[in-house]
């Protein structure tokens, strides 16, 4: 049986800043050349805000998943280009910003993809970077597909098998590693991220892991990749 990929999101967050822009410290000429990798005129240091993100890791998190290596590297390909949004409302708003840089990075056995963002300072962004630089806006989702969610307990596509995220068998904690990444939809900044956070639905409603594996399994074989696919899923709210 063949099933779908499905969309997903995954929490990170804002961990630096590049530049402020005039009267404090500017972007750097590197990095100023690789934001004008992106334009379509010429920006100076004062034009552009830059962030630095963890956007996501190789760590089992608070919804039971996790990316293998080989998926960060993918993905750290992947981001370049992609824009940076506001709660992942991909039909209801344009860009904020823009992925131009971004690198794999380990701290103390953690691999992460960690991306730099560029924002223009103009008026309609000037909130959205003081949000960011004052600290309240921290919280980073990336939105992307991957097309098999394997069991870490038996291996098998876990939309297939009848282990659960989040209960532990003798072999361990279950969760599900996310394989074959076929796309990076777009990163946004969320009120809240995976920490303590449950799944929404975007069209379904709020589910969480259990009840969407529970659905698509009674549902059986035609259904299951739209329980996954047809609403996209992400922590936070």
């Amino acid at each position: 049986m063949n099933l779908e990929p499905f969309s997903f999101l995954c929490s990170g967050s804002v961990v630096g800043l590049r530049g402020v822009g005039a009267g404090s410290a500017t972007v750097d000429g590197e990095t100023l050349a690789a934001v004008n990798r992106y334009a379509l005129r010429s920006l100076k240091a004062e034009d552009v805000a830059v962030f630095t993100l963890d956007l996501c890791n190789d760590q089992v998190d608070r919804h039971f998943s996790r990316f293998p290596v080989e998926e960060l590297e993918q993905i750290n390909r992947m981001v370049l280009g992609r824009p940076l949004m506001e709660r992942h409302d991909v039909r209801g708003s344009l860009p904020r910003g823009t992925f131009f840089r971004s690198v794999l990075h380990e701290d103390e056995g953690v691999v992460s993809v960690r991306p730099d963002v560029y924002v223009l300072r103009t008026a309609e962004n000037a909130d959205f970077i003081r949000n960011i630089e004052g600290g309240v806006y921290r919280e980073i989702s990336i939105g992307f597909s991957f097309g098999m969610p394997e069991c870490s307990v038996c291996g098998r596509d876990i939309r297939q098998c009848d282990h659960v995220p989040g209960r532990h068998y003798s072999e361990g904690l279950c969760h599900f590693v996310m394989h074959e990444v076929q796309d990076v939809v777009e990163g946004s900044v969320v009120a809240s991220g995976s920490q303590g956070t449950g799944f929404v639905g975007a069209v379904e409603g709020r589910v969480s892991p259990v009840g969407a594996l529970a659905v698509a399994r009674a549902a059986g074989d035609s259904v299951v990749s739209s329980s996954w696919q047809g609403s996209v899923l992400w922590c936070g709210e």
